[in-house]
């Protein structure tokens, strides 16, 4: 897996494609920032599905561009939340927006926010599910 560079990982399916599911980390280098990219890492050296198509992601406004075509995306990102650390949340999309996970968001334009966009573009996958790493 490599870090996103100038242009982005993006597949084109042709009509007879297996389900695509893409996995995505978001995050950085740095502290805790990069729990999604080494989560992401982590569980790619141990998958044994040939069909995950696996991306690490710097910053949540690629995730448009990121998730279209997809039949299935989770997203592993790092969450500041008043859980223990290490807790996993795990949501699917829609997500409730009484729980106000926008505010948890470890980047300046936070996931949930991206994931909105998208879904507005309709570019997001009916299937779309985030994994939230608690994180101090």
């Amino acid at each position: 897996m490599t870090e996103p560079r100038n242009s982005l990982n993006v597949i084109t399916q042709t009509q007879h494609h297996p389900p695509l599911i893409r996995i995505i980390g978001i995050g950085s280098h740095h502290g805790a920032d990069a729990t999604g990219w080494l989560a992401c890492e982590k569980l790619q050296s141990i998958s044994q599905w040939q069909q995950l198509d696996w991306c690490l992601c710097r910053n949540p406004t690629h995730l448009p561009e990121l998730v279209q075509d997809c039949d299935t995306v989770v997203i592993i990102d790092a969450m500041l939340s008043d859980q223990p650390v290490g807790q996993v949340v795990k949501l699917s999309w829609p997500i409730d927006q009484d729980n106000n996970l926008s505010c948890y968001s470890t980047h300046g334009i936070n996931v949930i926010q991206a994931l909105q966009l998208a879904a507005t573009l309709d570019q997001l996958p009916s299937q779309t599910y985030l994994l939230g790493l608690s994180v101090t």
